[in-house]
């Protein structure tokens, strides 16, 4: 399988596996308790294994690269950190990324509640 990188705007898929490439971000907004976008996710029909690498230092790449093509990342991403997803690649990111998101909001909502 090759894949090329995020500037080309194209995932050549693998086992014939149909993926759309998508240039503009999705209208398509994340509401808690909503899972509409997971119709429409790049990852669709794609074997779970992949967004599940035993070490996710080493096996993102793919998953990563499917989410980059996505019109959905950033719902799947939100859903992720709402229910607190601690496995897998979600929206592009991995669990220790996830995490790390969730402290710098809370760091930026600390400042504003500081600030206000």
């Amino acid at each position: 399988m090759t894949i090329r990188g995020p500037l080309q705007n194209q995932v050549i898929p693998a086992r014939g596996i149909k993926t759309a490439v998508v240039k503009y971000p999705s209208a398509e907004i994340f509401e808690p308790g909503s899972k509409g976008w997971e119709q429409i996710a790049a990852c669709r029909g794609v074997d779970a294994a992949i967004f599940f690498p035993e070490d996710e230092n080493d096996g993102a790449e793919l998953a990563k690269a499917i989410c980059g093509t996505c019109s959905v990342a950033l719902s799947c991403l939100e859903y992720a950190i709402s229910v607190r997803e601690k496995e897998g690649i979600w929206g592009g990111a991995t669990q220790r990324e996830r995490r790390s998101i969730v402290r710098r909001r809370r760091r930026a909502a600390a400042r504003a509640r500081a600030v206000g």
